[in-house]
């Protein structure tokens, strides 16, 4: 069966240094970037206000019809640079509210969103206990930076108040990941998204999308230039057609890392790599990991899965896990100056404790320790580093391809790439790891 799940990096915590850099954000009223140009909206004809006594699908399309026309508002105040117009269909008086949207206006500003088109997802929602109140679940399809990017969707849940002149925007939730969604085009926009949840600043690379909450502000201008070098390196490393269009990186504090995405990942993950759409994988990064001696190794690491793994449905599968992370520490590994001294050690120890008779290893449990799960990525590099060795890149590149993106199975990319069965490739490259 396909599946889209998602891996995570899991090394030794440690402490980061901070970087005295000042990176200003912008302010509400900033011009932003050129907009990309806008999906397709159909609107249909003005339904009238449901008369007392309407049957509750009639309220659901009229209070469908009012959101619909404010978050098209809202669009088109967010690419305008006008908060006001970003503002206008909220609840008067609202500060919670208020200080919510300000928060996501200026962290959408400051990612430089240049498409948001919304839409509502199904039927509104009665909320019981509160006549007139809805909830409305809708869907943005964005682009950052570029006018012409991969669209990917966010899932956002809203409250809405029915008020003499329409409708008006109450509150804005984070969407139940467990809840449905009718109209997404796949399941991994049920992510919460780091802007949702998180007011960040970011800078814009030649490659890349570097987006720190804002104790970190200081330190941003250093971690584009370190994430830009890492996207040089993984774009050596590309699979599949095209390019990667930007890496987007994400940096998570205490807070933030236990409500993005999936929330909290587990105790040994320094790292994870997010398929948000087919073509588009985000990339969260905890500031607790990003130390002088760490904050390279886990950029080269993470973005290696970025240039790897597009466009694909079979990486979820357990029995590749080892070539997926093996591959992205390989990558690693072919900086300037890397050193394998940890990947050894962390070997050594768990060959230890394990007899080690393939180099398909699963995955680390959740509440694995740093010890279990560094191992089991070591043996998932040397794995790649045989078969960079043995077979070349071009061969290993195009053995990945078929296994993690054409799902075709070890054996059938073996074959396709190596011009042998997987068993005995499997067999040598054994022996080798165990030698290391």
């Amino acid at each position: 069966m396909k599946s889209r799940l998602l891996w995570t990096l899991g090394i030794v915590v440690v402490l980061a240094s901070g970087v005295a850099t000042v990176v200003l954000w912008p302010s509400e009223n900033t011009p932003a970037p050129a907009a990309a140009a806008p999906s397709t909206v159909v609107v249909p004809a003005s339904l009238p206000r449901p008369t007392a006594g309407a049957p509750t699908s009639a309220h659901q399309e009229w209070v469908t019809q009012e959101a619909a026309a404010a978050l098209r508002d809202q669009t088109a105040g967010l690419l305008a640079g006008d908060f006001d117009r970003f503002a206008t269909h909220a609840q008067p008086g609202n500060k919670t509210l208020r200080a919510e949207l300000q928060r996501r206006f200026r962290t959408l500003r400051a990612l430089r969103v240049t498409r948001f088109d919304q839409r509502v997802d199904g039927q509104p929602f009665a909320i019981a206990g509160k006549p007139g109140s809805w909830r409305v679940v809708h869907l943005a399809d964005i682009c950052l930076v570029e006018k012409d990017c991969t669209v990917d969707e966010a899932v956002l849940d809203s409250e809405w108040k029915e008020t003499a002149t329409g409708v008006e925007l109450v509150a804005l939730k984070v969407h139940d990941r467990d809840s449905y969604c009718f109209d997404c085009s796949t399941q991994p926009t049920l992510f919460t998204r780091p802007w949702e949840t998180t007011e960040l600043v970011a800078q814009v690379g030649k490659r890349t999308l570097v987006a720190v909450p804002l104790q970190y502000r200081g330190r941003l201008a250093d971690l584009s230039r370190r994430a830009e070098a890492a996207a040089a390196l993984a774009d050596r490393y590309k699979v599949g057609s095209g390019t990667v269009d930007r890496y987007r990186v994400f940096v998570s504090d205490a807070r933030s890392e236990r409500l993005w995405y999936c929330g909290y990942p587990g105790s040994w993950v320094a790292g994870t790599a997010y398929p948000t759409a087919r073509d588009r994988i985000e990339v969260e990064i905890h500031a607790d990991q990003l130390t002088s001696s760490f904050t390279d190794v886990l950029l080269r690491h993470e973005l290696a899965h970025v240039s790897t793994l597009r466009s694909n449905d079979y990486y979820g599968r357990r029995d590749v896990w080892w070539l997926v992370e093996g591959m992205a520490d390989y990558v690693d590994q072919q900086a300037a100056g890397a050193s394998d001294r940890d990947n050894k050690a962390a070997l050594h120890r768990f060959l230890s404790r394990h007899e080690l008779t393939t180099v398909v290893v699963t995955p680390p449990a959740r509440d694995a320790t740093t010890s279990d799960a560094s191992g089991r990525y070591a043996v998932g590099y040397y794995a790649l580093n045989c078969l960079f060795q043995r077979y070349g890149k071009e061969p290993t590149l195009a053995f990945f391809q078929g296994a993690i993106q054409n799902g075709t199975g070890m054996d059938g990319a073996s074959r396709s790439a190596f011009g042998k069965p997987w068993p005995e490739v499997d067999k040598k490259c054994t022996a080798q790891v165990r030698n290391a």
